[in-house]
């Protein structure tokens, strides 16, 4: 599953060591002729065989071997001329044929069997020169062993100098057989490699765009094998289960599979508990060639009840801001009906009752207010606030407001000396602080600083942190579940909807907002300016 396949780059590095290559193969190649030679001239006499040496060794093959060393050396300390471009003929493939050409020459031309080494040379020529100029190589060798073959038989003088002849046509045949099938095996493997890259370079695309997908679904997805291996998984399935490993055994799955195999091809949904976790799996079987594997959609109930609950009250505010827009009409209506029969009215109880419908008319408003901003949270006008400036102009609204409470409020800000800037739609962070700050001070003591507002920037979230926190009692702890579902209120006179449109204004603003009970205040993340 580990195995990747081999780019242009490989293909490269592998050109790459042949000059190494070739090197070894030319000191060999010396070496062994210099040893010879040495071994015949000492020792040729004793076992007869210094009459038969073969003529290459003469002065012209001392003069060929200097300059074969001289070569040799130069290619071991100055690598790079044999590395050219592909658009000319490589000068290192033009003076390896040159000198085995006159190695065979000074030996005894092809009579002397030296010719055949010319082809591993023409071999690495051609493939460092990515197969081109082939020919090129091909009828260079074969010009010199033409050359070679008429200065030392021409003109014929028996069928045994004709002979050699023939040998010279036989190898220049294959020194054309051996271009034109290296040219092509090169052209073929760096074609070939070439797709190859591409087509995996595609995969790796397309891999990264399933792996970029899978982790932005809301289900926790895992693909096992018979053997309970976990093949794939997403970040999601990391979360929920983080013992889960790749190319690993789940035996917390192992009923599943167990399940699954006595079924291989139907599909099936259930709901267990996994780790203290209740969730339900939607389990899907894919047949493979090689090897059968099953899916497994994982979602946590918890999750499920809360999507539930977000259609619902979505649908709910859908259906309540269409209800506000019918009842503000008649409102208006009953409120100036009312305003008109207190005017003329001095009997204390009737004016107690119209006080009474009064109240009830600014509570009804005041929740129609509220289900209206709800309902326009999407409509977002998100800009650069500097949250001192901004808390200092807020502050000043609500203390015309509530100016009793301006001894009660304490800020303070861990700015690091420079100003504090997030992005968020100004309205809604004036909404959800009055909100905030209100509850704050209708819970409270109500003395002197018994209302703290902390702004402390968090680095790890490129966010700010915004919390709210009184001297109260706090919310009791059975009623933390609910605080935040809408129409939930302690108090008569309450909506239930101040902490809801708050926490869904913040979602809005891609920020958030909880509760802590520790502190027994509200924190609100808010996403800090990019340019931060």
């Amino acid at each position: 599953m580990n195995a990747t396949a081999p780019t242009q780059e490989d293909w490269d590095r592998q050109l790459e060591r042949l000059p190494g290559l070739m090197n070894i193969a030319r000191v060999s190649l010396l070496l062994s002729l210099v040893t010879f030679h040495v071994l015949v001239s000492t020792y040729g006499d004793e076992i007869g065989l210094k009459l038969r040496a073969l003529p290459v060794f003469s002065a012209p093959f001392y003069l060929w071997a200097v300059v074969y060393g001289t070569l040799i050396l130069i290619s071991l300390f100055a690598p790079n001329w044999q590395r050219q471009g592909t658009q000319m003929p490589n000068a290192r493939a033009v003076a390896d044929i040159t000198m085995i050409a006159w190695l065979m020459h000074i030996g005894g031309g092809v009579g002397s069997g030296l010719g055949i080494l010319i082809l591993p040379f023409l071999v690495t020529s051609c493939l460092m020169s990515y197969g081109r100029y082939s020919l090129l190589y091909a009828s260079y060798a074969v010009m010199l062993l033409l050359l070679s073959t008429s200065m030392l038989y021409w003109p014929f003088k028996d069928d045994s100098d004709a002979s050699f002849m023939v040998q010279t046509v036989v190898l220049s045949g294959s020194c054309y057989l051996v271009a034109v099938l290296t040219s092509f095996s090169a052209s073929f493997l760096n074609k070939a490699t070439s797709s190859l890259s591409r087509h995996r370079r595609a995969f790796d695309r397309l891999k990264g765009l399933n792996e970029l997908v899978l982790n932005h679904v809301n289900e926790a997805v895992v693909v096992l094998d018979v053997g309970q291996r976990v093949w794939l998984m997403n970040r999601q399935a990391q979360n929920y289960f983080p013992w889960l490993q790749r190319e690993q055994q789940a035996p917390a799955f192992a009923w599943l599979v167990q399940r699954w195999q006595r079924y291989p091809s139907r599909a099936f949904v259930t709901r267990t508990e996994i780790d203290g976790q209740a969730v339900q799996i939607r389990a899907r079987p894919l047949v493979r060639e090689d090897e059968s594997l099953l899916m497994l959609f994982i979602r946590s109930q918890k999750d499920l009840a809360a999507e539930a609950l977000s259609t619902k009250l979505a649908a709910l505010g859908q259906l309540t801001a269409n209800l506000a827009h019918e009842i503000r009409n008649p409102l208006s209506a009953i409120r100036q009906s009312n305003g008109l029969l207190s005017e003329d009215n001095d009997n204390p109880l009737t004016a107690k009752l119209h006080g009474i419908i009064d109240n009830n008319i600014a509570r009804i408003d005041k929740m129609l207010e509220e289900v209206s901003s709800l309902n326009k949270s999407d409509r977002l006008n998100p800009e650069t606030i500097n949250l001192m400036a901004f808390w200092l102009a807020f502050k000043n609204e609500f203390l015309l407001i509530r100016p009793q409470a301006a001894p009660c409020i304490r800020f303070h800000m861990e700015s690091g000396g420079s100003p504090v800037k997030v992005r968020f739609d100004s309205a809604h962070l004036q909404q959800i602080l009055w909100n905030l700050l209100n509850n704050a001070w209708q819970h409270g003591s109500q003395q002197k600083g018994s209302i703290t507002v902390l702004v402390k920037p968090l680095q790890d979230r490129h966010a700010v942190s915004l919390m709210v926190i009184d001297d109260g009692p706090g919310v009791p702890a059975e009623n933390q579940a609910q605080l935040f579902e809408p129409f939930f209120t302690t108090r008569a006179e309450g909506t239930g909807l101040g902490l809801y449109v708050a926490r869904e204004l913040a979602h809005a603003n891609l920020g958030q907002l909880d509760y802590h009970p520790a502190v027994k205040g509200f924190e609100l993340i808010l996403p800090r300016e990019n340019d931060e």
